[in-house]
């Protein structure tokens, strides 16, 4: 049988590209297995690598000192063997190397390796990135690195430096809203920082939407309080007119029955001039009274309801006027509604105390006392925009007692 040496240099020379192809393909092999962290298969790969190098070598040999001194011995013993055991070995390696190759490629397109995590997280829409204590980048996705060169205009090289440059936690970033979020995890016992950016431009316009919606509604509430406050005026004035009409029709009366009256019948004249005292006590106090006496009620009949007890310690100050008083009671049932509502109270005290040219005007509950900071909204909100009208403050004070105080600087 014809050795291998004995081939023609054509044969000789295909058997050489044969070797170069395996070389490279364990090569390739060698690479794929070492980047997914498969280093016994990047060993075995090696293994392979190894005889088709040697024999691509001894075929060079061969090729290039044919017929000198200068070809080694190993060349000369190995070349001299039949040809068919070359074509024996190198069909061996094709097969060995080839399901090496196709091996590594299934198993990367098949199993969860760092890679394929790598490669799906480079593909979402949020950045991702952790580091350790010392500022060390294990992993970052494309989307944390694009946002660190635009925040800081440079790479992501140092975790803790790119923590430092964003200063809040909602950011824009060319033209998007980011939110950033940064917490410890503990990965096979060692501490690391993970900082995730999600993108919630979309969220962001929705919100500010609802904050210019929330405004509009807020200041349409009040105007449709100031024009409720307007219509009760109007109806108000409108009784008073009403009932000065009435007064001034009887007065009308009392006139001609005072000028037909007999001066010698003493009991007529009497009860005329009952009749005129009458009269003139609803002329002064009818304007006045009726609508303190029916918000009164109202108070009574909102406590009563609310099964709370109203405990008057003085009487409300005449000097107030009208639009003080009507913002008094406004008070008075809104600081019912809140006693019962937010601290189970049972007894209110309503007290009043002059200071100097202001009058305090005192709501105080015996319920439980807030457990954080009371804020000024829905209807203490709309109590505190007309007392802010009427130049007068409403403001809270807290000792052993709930105190809603509304302070009236003008009087009358």
């Amino acid at each position: 049988m014809i050795s291998f040496s004995m081939l023609s240099e054509l044969v000789r020379s295909l058997f050489a590209l044969w070797a170069l192809l395996l070389c490279l393909i364990n090569i390739g092999s060698t690479v794929i297995a070492s980047v997914k962290r498969r280093f016994n298969f990047s060993a075995i790969a090696l293994l392979l690598f190894a005889p088709a190098y040697f024999m691509w070598q001894i075929i060079f040999d061969l090729s290039l000192f044919a017929g000198t001194s200068k070809v080694a011995s190993l060349s000369v013993s190995i070349g001299s063997l039949a040809w068919i055991y070359w074509l024996v070995i190198f069909v061996l390696l094709s097969v060995a190397s080839a399901f090496l190759l196709a091996y590594n490629i299934y198993y990367d397109k098949t199993f969860i390796t760092s890679g394929t995590i790598k490669l799906f997280l480079d593909k979402v829409p949020c950045g991702i990135c952790c580091w350790r204590e010392n500022g060390h980048v294990v992993f970052s996705n494309n989307c944390m690195d694009e946002l660190c060169l635009a925040i800081t205009n440079t790479a992501l090289l140092n975790g803790n430096h790119f923590k430092d440059a964003v200063k809040s936690e909602i950011l824009s970033v060319e033209g998007k809203v980011w939110r950033f979020s940064c917490k410890e995890i503990y990965s096979d016992g060692e501490c690391l920082f993970e900082m995730i950016a999600s993108d919630i431009t979309k969220e962001y316009a929705k919100t500010r939407a609802l904050e210019k919606d929330k405004a509009e509604l807020s200041r349409l509430n009040r105007e449709l309080w100031d024009y409720y406050l307007s219509i009760d005026e109007s109806v108000r004035r409108q009784e008073i007119l009403q009932a000065k009409m009435n007064i001034h029709d009887e007065m009308n009366r009392l006139m001609l029955s005072t000028v037909s009256a007999s001066k010698e019948d003493a009991q007529a004249l009497n009860n005329i001039f009952s009749l005129w005292e009458q009269n003139a006590l609803l002329l002064c106090m009818e304007a006045d009274k009726k609508t303190e006496q029916q918000h009164s009620l109202a108070v009574g009949s909102l406590a009563e309801a609310l099964g709370i007890s109203v405990i008057w310690l003085g009487d409300l100050p005449s000097e107030l006027n009208g639009n003080q008083k009507d913002l008094f009671f406004f008070a008075a049932k809104e600081a019912i509604v809140n006693a019962v509502k937010h601290a189970q109270a049972k007894n209110m005290e309503i007290s009043f105390e002059q200071s100097g040219d202001a009058l305090l005007c005192r709501f105080t509950n015996d319920g439980a006392l807030p457990s954080h900071e009371v804020r000024f909204e829905g209807g203490l909100e709309n109590i505190a925009f007309l007392a802010k009208k009427q130049g007068a403050d409403i403001f809270i004070e807290i000792t052993d007692k709930f105190t809603l105080v509304l302070k009236f600087h003008t009087i009358g």
